[in-house]
């Protein structure tokens, strides 16, 4: 995995790479299996994702706090302590 990760911070950090045959130049090079290689080479994310078992959707939800429900006079007030002792 760490092969990938390596070839991809170059790809970003290198400009040569951005013609057509040295990005394929990079890739044959390097150390991935054949089929990175190809998802590479083709421009498939979806394979590549697949490849590399990434979970690309990431999702967080928010919900609003429910109002705190009126105090009865049968609960304890927040300030009283209630203290039970077994004997």
């Amino acid at each position: 995995m760490s092969n990938i990760i390596q070839l991809l911070e170059r790809m970003g950090q290198d400009a040569s790479l951005q013609t057509e045959t040295n990005f394929e130049q990079a890739i044959a090079e390097s150390a991935l299996t054949e089929s990175l290689k190809q998802a590479l080479i083709n421009r498939d994310d979806i394979s590549l994702k697949r490849e590399l078992d990434v979970c690309p959707d990431v999702v967080c939800v928010l919900l609003p706090a429910e109002d705190d429900e009126e105090k009865t006079e049968d609960s304890p007030k927040e300030d009283e302590t209630e203290i039970s002792v077994n004997s």
